[in-house]
C-alpha cells in the first residue's frame, strides 16, 4: 500500500532542454507569497519552483553552437496544455519521446514545482461532462513506459496537499466513470491525503474527510462511488481502513456533521447505508466498535465533539427487518401514543470506562453538550441513577450545612484582636472554640483534597466547561482560604480574620450548589450563573475603565486649590485638617468610593469653593453620572433581561447537565473511598446476529409518550367485515383536506379529495353527521390512487398513481389535482 510518508525510490532523471525552462518559469512566477498555492487556477499558471535535481544532460556531447528546437520535444507546458484541453491527438509522439529520452511522466520536469501536481491530476481537474479523453492515453503511455512509480498513484508532495492523488480528485469531481478508469488501472484505494488542507484545524480553511478515498466519497454523498470502491474486483476498499488519526469512514461522517437539518439528513442516511454494507461485506466485524487513536468510537466521538443530530441518530437508530441487528433501539410494545423501547447501553452507561455519559460530563468540548443529556436514553438513565443516589446527595447536603453552621458559630465568637492577642490555649473557657477551629481546618483540608482531585481529572477541559464548574471553583477558593486562615490563626497572625470571614461568605454562597437537586431552584441557580459570567463580568470590566479614569482626573483637580489666604500659625493645622475632611477626592481609593456612590444614586454633587477648576470638576461628575448611572446600569439591566430570555430554553438542559455531573461524581464515591459502580439495565436477547447466534445486549427500558409521532402514523381505521359491497366496505385513500361523502356512495372520476380508510356503512358516530361523513385526517400529497376493497381485504394506503394494493380490489379511480 502506498503511503504519503514513504519516500520515493531514487532515480537519476534526464534533461534535454538546458536551463532555460526553469529560469523562464522562475521569472514568470517569482515573488510568490507565503499563502498556500491553489490546486488548480484558470488565472495563474503552474510554477517550477521545485527542489534542485541532479540530472543527466543528454545534449552534453553535441556541438556548442546554436541548436534547432526539437519539434517533437514535450515539455511540461505543452503536456499540461494538451491534457487541460482534453486533446489526445496532441499527445502523438509522446511515447516515442519518453522512450528516446529515458523520461517518465512522474519526473520533476512534468510536475508542478509547488504542489507536485502531475499531468494526470491536471487532466482529472479539467473534466468535461465527467470525462477527459486524455486520461486513458496517459495511463496507457505510463504503463508502456515501465514507470517504477506509476502515474496513477502519484501524489502531491507539498505540505498543504500532501498525499492528494488523482483518485481523490476524481471523487471530488463526482465522476464515477473516471473513478472506474483509475481503479481499473491500479489506483490505490487506500491512499491518504494528509496535507494541512485535509486536517482538522480550528481557525484555518480546511476540509477534513478522513483522508481515504472511501471516506471522501461518503462525506460528499456519492453512494454509487462508495459501492464501486467497496465491491470492485480490482482492489476493494476496506470499511475498517483508518486515516492517520485512526478514524474510519464512520468517524469521518461524524466529523463533518454540523447539526443543521439538511446536513443531518444526508449524513445519517449515508451512515446507515455504510453500516448495512458492512454487515453484508464483513458480518463478523462490528464497525461501530472500532476506536480511533484516542479510543473513541463513532458514538463517543459524536458525544465529545457535540454533534447532536448524528449522536441522536446513533443512539436512537431503529432499523427494521433483516437489518434489525444494527439497531440500538428496539420497540418492545406500543399502545396508542405510548411506546416502550429498549435502548442498547453499550458504550453509554457509566459502568464502562470512558463511557458516553462521562465524555459528555467531563470531556466534551462543545458548548452545546447540555442538549445531549436530555436525549433518550440518557435522560431516563440519569433519572434512574439519581433516584438511587438521592439519599447520598441529601446526606452530603446535611453534612455541609452542619459544617457551615459550625463555621458561622466559630467566626461569630472570635475574640477581639487586641494587643493581648495570643494563640488559643486549651482552657475551660475556649475549649469549644479551639475544637471549632480544628473542625474548620479538617473540613477545609477535606474540601481542598476533593476539589483538587476533581480538577486533576478534568485538567484539560476545565476552562472550556467553566459554566458547569462554577461552584467547584468557588469550593476550591473557599477551601484554600479556610486552610490558610486556620494556619494563620494557630500561628497567632492577626491577618487570619479577613481570610476567615471571606471563606465564611463563600461557604454560605456555595450552599447554592445543592439547589441543583430540585428543578425550580436548580434552574434559578443556572440563571444566576449565566448572568454573572455573561453580563456582569463584562459590565464590571467597562465600569472599572470609567471608574479609574474619572477617579484619577478628580484627584488631580482636587489638588489645585485656590489660595484662600489662610493665616499662618497654630490655626494652620486646624484649617488643613478641616479641608482634608471636606475634600472627598484627596486619594484614588477615596475618589473611587465617592464615584461608586454616584453609580448607585447615593452621591452628592458637592465640591469645595476653594477648587481652582470648579466647573471642570462639576462637568466630570455630570459626565460620570450619565455614563455609569444612566447608561451602563440600564444597559446591564437590558442585557440581563435578554440573557434570561435567550437561555430560558437551555436553562433546563444546563441544569440537567450539572445534575448529571453531580450523579457521576457521587456514583464514583468519595475521593478517599472509591465505590463499585452499579450497572443499569437488564441483559436481554433482542434478536439474532448475521451469523445466527443470539444477539444479547444490556438494554435500558424507556417509556415514551409521543402524540405527534403517533398522529403521523395513524393506522387504517376499518370496521368489522360484513359482506362484499355491503356494510364494512372501506376506501383505502388518504385525506388532503376535509371532505364530505354521502354514505354508501363512492365518487367517480370527479374525485378531488383524499379520505382515510373509513367504513362507508354503517357510519361511525365520530365521522357521521346526518347522512354525511365528515373526515379530517392529516394531509398527504396529491395525486393518489383511490381503491375500494371489501372489509376483509387488508387496509393500506396507496400513495401515488403507481401504488399497488393487495387483496380483492373492487375498483379504483384517480384523484385529479383540482377540486370538483
Amino acid at each position: 500500500m502506498t503511503t504519503p510518508s514513504s519516500p520515493p525510490a531514487f532515480r537519476l532523471e534526464t534533461s534535454d532542454g538546458g536551463h532555460e525552462d526553469g529560469a523562464q518559469g522562475n521569472r514568470e512566477n517569482g515573488g510568490g507569497g507565503s499563502e498556500p498555492p491553489p490546486m488548480e487556477s484558470q488565472f495563474q499558471g503552474e510554477d517550477r519552483n521545485s527542489s534542485p535535481q541532479i540530472r543527466v544532460n543528454l545534449n552534453f556531447r553535441k556541438a556548442a553552437g546554436a541548436r534547432q528546437p526539437d519539434p517533437n520535444r514535450f515539455d511540461r507546458d505543452r503536456l499540461f496544455s494538451a491534457v487541460a484541453r482534453g486533446a489526445p491527438e496532441d499527445l502523438a509522439g509522446l511515447p516515442e519521446y519518453l522512450s528516446r529520452t529515458s523520461k517518465y511522466l512522474t519526473d520533476s520536469e512534468y510536475t508542478e514545482g509547488s504542489t507536485g501536481k502531475t499531468c494526470l491530476m491536471k487532466a482529472v481537474l479539467n473534466l468535461r461532462d465527467g470525462a477527459n479523453a486524455c486520461i486513458e492515453p496517459l495511463l496507457q503511455i505510463d504503463r508502456d513506459s515501465g514507470n517504477p512509480r506509476p502515474l496513477v498513484n502519484a501524489q502531491c508532495t507539498d505540505e498543504y496537499f500532501r498525499g492528494h492523488s488523482a483518485l481523490h480528485i476524481a471523487i471530488e469531481k463526482r465522476s464515477l466513470l473516471c473513478v472506474k478508469l483509475l481503479v481499473e488501472n491500479g489506483a490505490d484505494v487506500h491512499a491518504r491525503a494528509c496535507g494541512q488542507f485535509f486536517q482538522k484545524r480550528s481557525q484555518e480553511t480546511c476540509f477534513y474527510f478522513g483522508e481515504l478515498p472511501l471516506s471522501l466519497a461518503a462525506c460528499t454523498q456519492q453512494w454509487d462511488v462508495v459501492t464501486y470502491l467497496l465491491e470492485n474486483p480490482h482492489q476493494p476498499a476496506s470499511l475498517q481502513a483508518a486515516d492517520s488519526l485512526g478514524n474510519t469512514v464512520l468517524h469521518a461522517l461524524v466529523m463533518i456533521a454540523d447539526n443543521s437539518p439538511e446536513n443531518s439528513v444526508l449524513v445519517t442516511h449515508m451512515y446507515d447505508k455504510l453500516l448495512q454494507a458492512g454487515a453484508r461485506l464483513c458480518p463478523s466485524v462490528w464497525l461501530e466498535d472500532i476506536p480511533n487513536l484516542q479510543g473513541l468510537t463513532p458514538l463517543k466521538l459524536a458525544a465529545k465533539e457535540g454533534k447532536i443530530e448524528i449522536f441522536r441518530h446513533i443512539l436512537q437508530r431503529e432499523l427494521p427487518g433483516p437489518c434489525q441487528s444494527l439497531s440500538r433501539k428496539f420497540t418492545e410494545w406500543s399502545y396508542g401514543p405510548v411506546r416502550v423501547s429498549l435502548y442498547d447501553l453499550a458504550s453509554v452507561d457509566s459502568w464502562e470506562e470512558n463511557s458516553v455519559l462521562e465524555i459528555i460530563a467531563f470531556h466534551c468540548r462543545s458548548p452545546l453538550r447540555h442538549r445531549m443529556v436530555v436525549l433518550e436514553p440518557l435522560n431516563k438513565l440519569l433519572q434512574a441513577k439519581w433516584k438511587l443516589l438521592t439519599p447520598r446527595f441529601f446526606f452530603n447536603f446535611l453534612c455541609y450545612l452542619t459544617y457551615v453552621f459550625i463555621f458561622t458559630a466559630v467566626t461569630y465568637h472570635q475574640p477581639a484582636l487586641d494587643k493581648d492577642f495570643l494563640p488559643l490555649e486549651v482552657t475551660a473557657g475556649n475549649t469549644m472554640l479551639l475544637l471549632g477551629h480544628v473542625l474548620l481546618l479538617l473540613g477545609g483540608v477535606y474540601l481542598l483534597m476533593s476539589q483538587l482531585w476533581y480538577f486533576w481529572r478534568r485538567r484539560l477541559f476545565i476552562w472550556i466547561s467553566f459554566m458547569d464548574s462554577y461552584f467547584e471553583i468557588l469550593f476550591l477558593v473557599q477551601a484554600l482560604l479556610t486552610v490558610l486562615s486556620q494556619v494563620l490563626r494557630f500561628l497567632a497572625v492577626k491577618a487570619y480574620l479577613p481570610l476567615l470571614v471571606c471563606s465564611l461568605v463563600l461557604g454560605w454562597l456555595n450552599l447554592l450548589y445543592y439547589t441543583r437537586g430540585l428543578q425550580h431552584t436548580g434552574i434559578y441557580s443556572v440563571m444566576i450563573q449565566k448572568v454573572i459570567l455573561r453580563d456582569l463580568l463584562r459590565f464590571l470590566l467597562v465600569y472599572l475603565v470609567f471608574l479609574l479614569g474619572f477617579a484619577v482626573a478628580l484627584v488631580s483637580l482636587s489638588r489645585e486649590a485656590q489660595d484662600t489666604g489662610a493665616p499662618a500659625g497654630s490655626n494652620t493645622t486646624e484649617v488643613a485638617g478641616k479641608e482634608d475632611k471636606e475634600a472627598p477626592y484627596q486619594a484614588i481609593l477615596d475618589a473611587c468610593l465617592e464615584l461608586f456612590k454616584f453609580t448607585i444614586g447615593m452621591g452628592e454633587l458637592a465640591f469645595q469653593d476653594q477648587l481652582r477648576f470648579r466647573g471642570v470638576v462639576l462637568l466630570l461628575l455630570l459626565a460620570y453620572v450619565l455614563l455609569t448611572y444612566v447608561l451602563l446600569l440600564n444597559m446591564l439591566i437590558a442585557l440581563m433581561s435578554e440573557t434570561v430570555n435567550s437561555v430560558a430554553t437551555d436553562s433546563w438542559s444546563i441544569w440537567k447537565l450539572q445534575k448529571a455531573i453531580c450523579v457521576l461524581e457521587m456514583e464514583k464515591g468519595y475521593w478517599w473511598c472509591r465505590r463499585k459502580k452499579q450497572r443499569a439495565g437488564v441483559r436481554l436477547t433482542v434478536g439474532s446476529r448475521p451469523d445466527g447466534s443470539p444477539d444479547e445486549r444490556w438494554c435500558f427500558r424507556v417509556e415514551e409518550v409521543n402524540w405527534a409521532a403517533w398522529e403521523q402514523t395513524l393506522p387504517t381505521v376499518c370496521e368489522e367485515p360484513s359482506g362484499r359491497g355491503g356494510p364494512g366496505e372501506c376506501v383505502s385513500v388518504c385525506l388532503a383536506h376535509s371532505a364530505v361523502w354521502a354514505p354508501g356512495s363512492i365518487p367517480g372520476g370527479a374525485l378531488s379529495h383524499q379520505v382515510g380508510c373509513l367504513p362507508v356503512s354503517p357510519p361511525s358516530p365520530r365521522h357521521h353527521v346526518g347522512n354525511w361523513l365528515l373526515v379530517h385526517p392529516p394531509p398527504l400529497p396529491l395525486p393518489v390512487q383511490v381503491s375500494v376493497y371489501p372489509s376483509a381485504a387488508p387496509s393500506a394506503h396507496s400513495v401515488g398513481s403507481g401504488g399497488t394494493q393487495q387483496g380483492n380490489k373492487l375498483g379504483s379511480t384517480q384523484c385529479p389535482l383540482a377540486p370538483p
